[in-house]
């Protein structure tokens, strides 16, 4: 048993400097300027990119633009891509920046806003009529985001990125810039708020393994 667990940790590692060594060829090819390259590393990586930001920043439409902003900045990047880690995490963490620095940006915006106008109201309208399975689709979202808002931005992202798109610890933590534990114990952080905010029809499970 421990032998073969000894054979399976060697060939994950091998894996691992295999696809390493990919990307910084592919890395290198598209920093030459071969499009081709660059669209290869475009395809593989975007819906990733996006799931990341959307994670951030909440609005599909912006996360986009996020994206798009994110392969300017890797593209003028690449020439310094080391390839100490997957091309793909170094992608999402320089999506989860740029997702970062919108945040920080509409956080701004938001307070100037509010000292101009104290008494300014935002009007959430939803014009038409909907069925009552419509309702309780809606119901359940708005109770599912209420308890998501109940966590810091940094713990809804990092359990966004794990609970609902199966990153891997590693890389989350690739991502955020934070070792495996800490990721880790802010994942059992957000579930308890979350358990304290969700009935039980809406149970999360705490597994013991992240």
């Amino acid at each position: 048993m421990e032998t073969a667990s000894i054979h399976s940790l060697q060939d994950r590692q091998s894996h691992r400097q295999l696809a390493l060594k990919a990307d910084r060829q592919l890395a290198r090819a598209a920093a030459r300027g071969d499009r081709q390259a660059f669209q290869q590393i475009v395809d593989a990586n975007k819906q990733k990119m996006f799931t990341v930001a959307r994670s951030v920043i909440g609005e599909a439409s912006l996360a986009e633009d996020i994206v798009q902003e994110a392969f300017i900045k890797a593209y003028r990047a690449l020439p310094d891509f080391r390839g100490d880690c997957l091309l793909s995490t170094w992608l999402y963490r320089i999506s989860y920046l740029a997702a970062i620095d919108v945040q920080r940006q509409q956080k701004r915006h938001l307070q100037l806003a509010r000292e101009s106008d104290p008494n300014a109201e935002v009007v959430d309208t939803n014009p038409g009529r909907r069925s009552e399975g419509e309702l309780q689709n809606n119901q359940l979202s708005q109770d599912i985001q209420r308890a998501l808002n109940c966590l810091s931005p940094f713990e809804k992202t990092v359990f966004t990125l794990r609970h609902m798109q199966n990153f891997k610890l590693r890389e989350i933590a690739l991502v955020v810039d934070r070792s495996e534990g800490t990721v880790k114990n802010i994942l059992f952080r957000a579930i308890r708020k979350l358990r304290e905010r969700l009935d039980s029809s809406y149970l999360i499970r705490e597994v013991e393994t992240c």
